[in-house]
């Protein structure tokens, strides 16, 4: 059975990267500053899908209001 919820699911370094349209560089830098969660999985750097997801929602920067 494959599972298909998104919080399940581990992005390498380079399909998250591709996600966000940075580099994996960048990403990397990203992860050791602590500000994208990841884990290190056999050695090797996973990003949670649905983690992710939540840190984009999370870093949006929210519409100004209007002063009038």
């Amino acid at each position: 059975m494959i599972n298909t919820d998104p919080a399940l699911k581990f992005l390498t370094l380079a399909e998250a990267a591709s996600l966000l349209q940075i580099s994996k560089r960048t990403l990397f830098r990203l992860i050791y500053s602590k500000r994208i969660p990841a884990l290190k999985i056999g050695g090797q750097w996973r990003i949670s899908e649905g983690r992710l997801r939540e840190w984009i929602n999370d870093a949006e920067i929210a519409p100004l209001s209007r002063q009038g």
